[in-house]
């Protein structure tokens, strides 16, 4: 059995409609060291909670009724409008549709994770976005994470 990562000294952002949601999240996260678990029920609230707490990590529903996800992302990802240009962001999609993931990862999200998710899954991707951390470059008005490059690309295969 795989022993449980921990990721302390972190504090994280975590942003959905549901309260229910908000708080399995906290508690996922808890359960990995993070003790420092801000919450928004919107993506206006959550860019207000992004500049004057700038946390660590945001984990954010794509479906939010004032400033949605998408828009969020897209003004965290603009220096010209963000605190923390560079913060990670996991995405949460209820419909992981094409078109939406597509769109996701143009704005710069790090991850995308399909709900319901298990806490394995969410600490995968915390573990992406703390111990493996990509650089980003401007693409227009938006910084982004560079795409994962695969080891069969590295070795030259690919």
């Amino acid at each position: 059995m795989i022993a449980t990562p921990t990721f302390p000294d972190l504090s994280a952002l975590v942003v959905d409609e549901s309260l229910y949601i908000r708080r399995i999240v906290r508690d996922m996260l808890m359960r990995v060291g993070i003790k420092r678990v801000l919450e928004a029920p919107d993506g206006a609230e959550a860019l207000g909670v992004l500049a004057e707490s700038k946390p660590d990590l945001t984990i954010i529903d794509w479906d939010l009724a004032i400033l949605s996800g998408e828009e969020f992302i897209r003004l965290a990802r603009t220096p010209a409008t963000s605190p923390s240009p560079t913060v990670p962001i996991i995405l949460m999609l209820a419909q992981p549709r094409r078109n939406v993931v597509d769109r996701a990862i143009a704005l710069g999200v790090n991850e995308i994770i399909a709900k319901p998710f298990s806490p394995k899954t969410l600490w995968s991707r915390l573990d992406e976005v703390i111990n493996r951390p990509r650089p980003f470059s401007q693409v227009k008005s938006l910084l982004r994470p560079l795409p994962r490059t695969s080891s069969l690309a590295k070795m030259g295969v690919a």
